[in-house]
């Protein structure tokens, strides 16, 4: 029952402290790492509680990418490890249908980068984000679809001056995901997310907004599943600078691979490897993920209350 927690959002993948004509969104970093959600998809713990998703993540990237996708000259390689903890509350309670949630992220990233010979290196708490309500309906035993509302916080270890593990500026991320989940049968699920980026108040610089798609698809055998999980990011406004607007720099990225899930009760294990296929105005990254979710408190089934 305690299957892949959530909703997924923050840990950030990687940086590049380059100039902003060589990168979209500020620093080349998005506020959600795309492909964070892997086979967590519109899934959350049925019965009241308190849960946790503990992710560890490990990211390389070894290029810069023009508007166009090709690779620029500049000698540039990045790697990443990150671990981060989702503290997912479930509410004994339902609002408009739906089961109600509020969760909290913690992620704590080490990050080291190489841009044309000179060498940095950043470990700290990146952004903390914040989901005070999550609604998911059980539209059918199959088919469960969730709506909830992020808030990615300017905090954590930003630096305007050097590589960082966070970004310098708040994002507001509305989020809808659905799943269709058959026992022996297919599981596949979609989460879009948007990202509403302020500015950065450091720096002056305005990170376009854009959205991300996160997706699994994958075949249910008893307590295993194997699959395909990725993501895709598409930055659909243009970067600010001072106010000025940057142009032919939106970020694009598309990332998948293969991934494989064992539940054993209230414990699920899923690792899954992300290869970048195409990135334009950013790094092409390529990570392996290593999830657990488990209850740390769960309330015995029964009926939940009707305010």
């Amino acid at each position: 029952m305690m299957k892949r927690l959530f909703v997924a959002t923050a840990a950030t993948s990687c940086a590049a402290l380059v100039s902003p004509q060589a990168h979209a969104l500020e620093s080349g970093v998005s506020p959600y790492p795309v492909g964070a959600s892997g086979t967590s998809i519109a899934t959350m713990p049925p019965i009241p509680g308190l849960f946790l998703r503990q992710q560890f993540s490990y990211s390389e990237a070894n290029g810069l990418y023009d508007n166009n996708g090709h690779k620029l000259g500049v000698p540039f390689r990045s790697s990443s490890f990150a671990a981060t903890s989702r503290l997912v509350a479930a509410y004994p309670a339902t609002w408009l249908g739906a089961n109600v949630y509020s969760q909290v992220v913690l992620p704590a990233v080490t990050l080291h980068t190489d841009i044309a010979g000179s060498s940095g290196r950043d470990h700290g708490l990146s952004n903390i984000t914040l989901s005070p309500v999550i609604l998911q309906w059980s539209l059918s035993p199959r088919l469960t679809a969730i709506a909830g509302m992020d808030l990615s916080l300017a905090n954590g270890s930003y630096s305007a001056s050097n590589p960082s593990v966070a970004v310098g500026y708040t994002s507001l991320q509305p989020v809808l995901a659905a799943r269709y989940n058959v026992p022996n049968g297919p599981d596949v699920g979609a989460i879009t997310r948007l990202m509403l980026n302020r500015t950065n108040s450091d720096t002056g610089y305005r990170s376009g907004d854009g959205v991300v798609v996160d997706f699994s698809a994958g075949w249910n055998f008893g307590q295993w599943k194997a699959g395909l999980v990725g993501g895709y990011l598409s930055q659909y406004e243009d970067d600010r600078s001072h106010g000025a607007l940057v142009k032919d720099n939106r970020a694009r990225l598309f990332k998948v691979g293969p991934s494989i899930d064992y539940n054993a009760g209230p414990l699920n294990i899923n690792i899954n490897y992300q290869h970048g296929l195409y990135a334009a105005n950013t790094s092409k990254s390529h990570s392996l993920w290593v999830n657990f979710s488990f209850p740390l408190w769960a309330k015995p089934p029964g009926p939940r209350a009707t305010p």
